[in-house]
């Protein structure tokens, strides 16, 4: 469970599955006249995002999303932009999502610090682990707290150490009868305490935190969890997350490979998966589930106005009980077409609307930045 992402994406997601089944209600007409040039840009802005569906399994949902960013003093030394970011949804069916993630940068990036708070009781699928796993899926309904917490500091230019630590506390308010989650039986199935203490390193040439045209990026990540932290159950965590960018011309091309590994008893919702808005887009999240995941997609980036680009993207993918059994197992790929709304031309931040198509799959995206 990664704790240290810039931006959390997530303002709103349009897909195709059962619980994702939402229409945009609310037009974005408001980007138009939120495009900030660099010379005009206040050191802070606020964006809002209405988000308006409905869902069987939700009723009518609505809620909003504000996206904050601080630039830093023009005149101190060069320091990557701090944001922040407030979701709030409810359903007719008093079903929840409320959510801040905070991102800091100090002055000079010396300092990367995060944080998280989140609560929700909202619906979410089950398609079973590993080889169990069906196209067909079960609704069950959590209720979760979470905290978390992170810093990193730079130790040589490029270069960030760091740790965090993350918190959730769970209970299951509903399954699906005769479901597979029903008898309790797989871990994290009755709810419960998690905890995890997060080591990492980062090196990072890009030359923009959003919007990126060229650079490097590589992140590798060891966690442990155990009743020591305050965790139901022990398992070790090990992560890696490689990116590369690249400018022709206008063009940018990004390329991104990961790999996520556990062992022990992790609960069935924190295992490695495949799926949604970040890796491979098509499926829907957490479609392919088990010990271990690996992934590569390609993504490329062409201007078509001042404020739009559009994006052509392509992923593979597998998951396999250990990371040694991933080449045996079954490849899963997606791609799609999308589009880039610029909402600050300073900083980059951008709003992504995307349409991957999968087999079996296939879904519309609604997201704060890149994917990667």
């Amino acid at each position: 469970m990664s704790i240290s992402r810039a931006l959390r994406p997530g303002i709103l997601r349009i897909t195709t599955a059962p619980v994702r089944r939402l229409m945009l209600a609310a037009a974005f007409a408001v980007l138009g006249t939120s495009v900030l040039d660099a010379q005009t840009a206040p050191p802070r802005r606020v964006f809002p995002v209405p988000v308006l569906g409905y869902a069987p399994e939700t009723s009518l949902l609505f809620g909003v999303a504000m996206v904050g960013v601080a630039s830093a003093d023009s005149a101190g030394p060069p320091t990557r932009p701090s944001t922040a970011l407030l979701t709030a949804v409810y359903t007719l069916k008093r079903q929840y999502q409320l959510e801040l993630t905070l991102d800091r940068w100090t002055t000079g990036d010396l300092w990367h610090v995060t944080g998280y708070a989140g609560m929700e009781r909202f619906p979410s699928e089950f398609h079973g682990l590993g080889a169990q796993a069906t196209d067909s899926s079960e609704i069950y309904t959590p209720q979760r707290f979470t905290l978390s917490a992170g810093a990193q500091r730079r130790v040589m230019r490029h270069v960030y150490v760091g740790a965090g630590y993350w918190f959730r506390r769970s209970r299951m308010v509903e399954t699906e009868g005769g479901g597979r989650l029903t008898p309790g039986t797989i871990p994290g199935s009755r709810g419960g305490t998690d905890a995890i203490l997060t080591m990492n390193g980062v090196w990072d040439t890009r030359d923009a935190l959003y919007r990126t045209r060229r650079g490097g990026y590589l992140s590798l990540a060891y966690g442990v969890a155990g009743r020591a932290l305050g965790s139901d159950d022990s398992y070790r965590r090990y992560t890696a997350d490689a990116r590369a960018y690249r400018g022709v011309g206008d063009v940018v091309i990004a390329a991104q490979a990961i790999m996520d590994a556990t062992k022990g008893t992790v609960p069935f919702d924190l295992l490695p998966h495949l799926g949604g808005s970040g890796i491979l887009r098509g499926f829907e999240v957490p479609r392919f589930t088990d010990g271990a995941m690996g992934a590569a997609q390609l993504e490329v980036r062409a201007p078509l106005k001042s404020f739009v680009s559009v994006v052509v993207f392509g992923g593979a993918g597998a998951t396999a009980p250990s990371l040694r059994t991933i080449p045996d197992a079954r490849l899963n790929v997606a791609g799609g077409l999308g589009h880039r709304l610029l909402l600050d031309r300073k900083e980059g931040l951008q709003l992504r609307l995307d349409y991957a198509f999968a087999k079996g799959g296939g879904g519309f995206y609604v997201e704060a930045g890149d994917a990667f």
